[in-house]
């Protein structure tokens, strides 16, 4: 546990190119983000974790350990040098920041302003129950655990229209701010899906809470002072030391969510969470540090157990390729990456699964520079697809999306690579959606200022 914490600290290196960058308010891209969000999840979690949380790994051994460690050097290495190629002034979104700043303002019509409050107030009846982690919500996900392919597929589209509102509504406040014009819909809108978000995964709330300070940042740079820096600071240790470990507490309320009376059923979770909070708060903690882990126990059995005659050479790769096609496509379509990496890492239950993982089992070593060339290339086939889209329908939101896109891929770091491949379709369907709607004129997501 030494070792690992020592070789750590050499780890922390790779960020601090990127915390030089914040510190001098410059523009951040896409493999800037990689270094940090991989830095927390497989630097910043091993340092912080205690000896109970490490016992959770089984055997530590210093070869392992100094294995682990070049793979993730070599990881970090090739994230530098890929962030070194993208210029300061490129106008791409792999340039989030820079290409966020030049972004055209966003309006929407009243219509459309109405239509993101009632959103975020249907969500809560139907998509929210769906999805939660939290088991006040089982019964309701049981009697849905039979439904059909079509009605899984229409909850998925929904999450989809639920995430591009958010993004549009967060980034029509966010781009108001300097002017200190405040659209009433709009702070309605954002609160209701904030409440939306307390009831879904922390890596939800999390993802759009950072992606909100990114846009922050991108517009309002400026107006970032100590007194800011400051509140950034205690909201990160509230969320992580206080609001986690709480969560994880009403994520096992014995408190049952009644569909016909939300808001008393939420009043009643949030109600025993804070009646608990002082007696399981060190547990529910304990909990959070050891989940966090995950991601570097995995990659650390897989180094463990492996052998030279084990790597498969693209064969993962490809299983990963052909589960995240549709099944109206590939209706004989394998189970994926998931199973063949439990089997690698002697694990007969889910485990952590990330690209560099799948990376280490395929390619050994060489699965550091394979993964940063992973999602060098899904941001080309994405902007491809992108502009193609500009080209034929003209400017939308897409691209905008796109950015969001970029960003939820730095963030979620714990994803397989059949899931990263399957947003990838998923985006389509989005770019779909967001064309009709601006043909139609139905709804004006958002006009575009030139």
């Amino acid at each position: 546990m030494v070792l690992i914490k020592i070789l750590s600290i050499f780890l922390l290196l790779p960020s601090l190119f990127v915390l030089n960058k914040l510190v001098k308010k410059k523009d951040l891209n896409f493999f800037d983000l990689l270094i940090v969000f991989n830095t927390l999840y497989f630097v910043i979690i091993p340092l912080k974790s205690n000896k109970s949380v490490f016992d959770s790994i089984g055997r530590i051994t210093e070869s392992t350990s100094i294995l682990v460690f070049f793979y993730l050097l070599f990881f970090f290495i090739s994230l530098l040098i890929a962030s070194r190629f993208v210029g300061m002034e490129v106008n791409s979104p792999i340039n989030l920041t820079y290409y966020i700043k030049n972004y055209p303002k966003l309006k929407g019509s009243l219509f459309f302003k109405v239509f993101l409050i009632v959103l975020p107030i249907f969500s809560i009846i139907y998509y929210v129950p769906q999805i939660s982690m939290i088991s006040a919500f089982d019964e309701i996900q049981d009697a849905s655990s039979n439904i059909s392919y079509e009605q899984s597929s229409l909850i998925k589209f929904f999450a989809t229209i639920f995430k591009i509102g958010l993004v549009v509504v967060i980034t029509m406040f966010i781009q108001n701010i300097k002017e200190k014009k405040y659209d009433i819909l709009i702070i309605i809108s954002l609160l209701l899906f904030l409440i939306n978000l307390l009831l879904l995964s922390r890596r939800e709330l999390l993802l759009f809470f950072l992606f909100g300070a990114i846009i922050f940042y991108s517009y309002n740079r400026d107006l970032i002072n100590r007194k800011l820096m400051l509140f950034a600071v205690v909201l990160g240790v509230f969320l992580y030391f206080i609001y986690f470990p709480f969560y994880n507490i009403i994520r096992f309320s014995p408190v049952e969510f009644n569909i016909k009376n939300p808001t008393s059923s939420i009043a009643a979770i949030y109600d025993y969470g804070i009646d608990s909070f002082g007696d399981a708060k060190e547990s529910a903690s304990e909990r959070t540090d050891s989940r966090a882990l995950g991601l570097y126990r995995a990659i650390y059995w897989l180094t463990e157990y492996d052998t030279d005659s084990d790597i498969t050479w693209g064969g993962i790769t490809l299983s990963a390729i052909d589960h995240a096609i549709p099944k109206v496509i590939n209706p004989k379509k394998g189970l994926g990456s998931e199973l063949i990496l439990q089997d690698r890492m002697h694990t007969a239950y889910d485990s952590a699964d990330s690209v560099l993982l799948l990376a280490l089992a395929d390619y050994s070593m060489l699965g550091a520079v394979f993964t940063a060339l992973i999602y060098f290339l899904v941001y080309k086939i994405m902007f491809f697809i992108s502009r193609s889209s500009e080209f034929f329908f003209g400017k939308t939101i897409i691209s905008l999306y796109l950015v969001f896109f970029l960003f939820s891929l730095a963030f979620d770091t714990e994803q397989k690579l059949d899931g990263m491949l399957a947003n990838m379709v998923a985006y389509i369907l989005v770019i779909v959606l967001i064309v009709l709607v601006h043909r139609l004129n139905f709804i004006r997501m958002a006009q575009i200022e030139e």
